[in-house]
């Protein structure tokens, strides 16, 4: 093995990142469990006189739940996934590892790499970090953010790989684009 790279977790970027999923999750758990609890617990209205305090507490109830809960899970779930992840380089290849509720497993040979791309997003070049992209042929799609990764599942796609959110991102990107230069056809 040449070298390695890990992932480095900044919590603030990973709440500040899944924000808006956030905000529409804890309106739509308002109002649609919310709406349900209502409508069946208004039937027992008659028989209780606390029906006014369920009239309310359903919606209130989801929402924070939602608005709490979200962020909880995709914290948890992004730093345990960066956690176990590893980025190692090989004289011929490179092996990544990672996961959370599921452990990806890929491996690129350089002979097939067909480009390299840095991508230092706003909040990343904030902290120095960056994203190191390894396209190949079969790549299907490309390298741009993923609101589900945030829950910790890979970047396992149809070929390539990402490397997250790793430090000194320009000396990575040279290091990297140095390793793979000589197998390019």
């Amino acid at each position: 093995m040449q070298f390695s790279l890990k992932p480095v977790f900044i919590g603030w970027i990973t709440l500040l990142v899944q924000l808006p999923l956030q905000l529409f999750l804890t309106f739509w758990a308002a109002l649609f469990f919310g709406g349900i609890t209502t409508a069946l617990l208004s039937g027992f209205e008659d028989d209780f006189d606390a029906g006014s305090f369920f009239s309310g507490s359903g919606f209130l109830f989801f929402g924070a739940l939602a608005f709490f809960g979200v962020p909880l899970i995709a914290f948890i779930g992004k730093k345990v996934n960066y956690s176990r992840a590893e980025y190692r380089f090989f004289d011929d290849h490179m092996e990544l590892e990672e996961g959370f509720f599921s452990v990806n497993r890929k491996q690129v040979r350089y002979a097939d790499i067909k480009e390299i791309t840095l991508h230092q997003g706003m909040l990343q070049r904030t902290v120095g970090l960056g994203t190191v992209y390894l396209a190949t042929m079969a790549t299907g799609s490309s390298p741009g953010s993923n609101a589900i990764q945030a829950f910790g599942f890979g970047n396992v796609s149809a070929s390539g790989a990402s490397i997250r959110d790793i430090p000194n991102p320009d000396e990575a990107y040279e290091r990297i684009r140095r390793i793979v230069k000589p197998h390019a056809a």
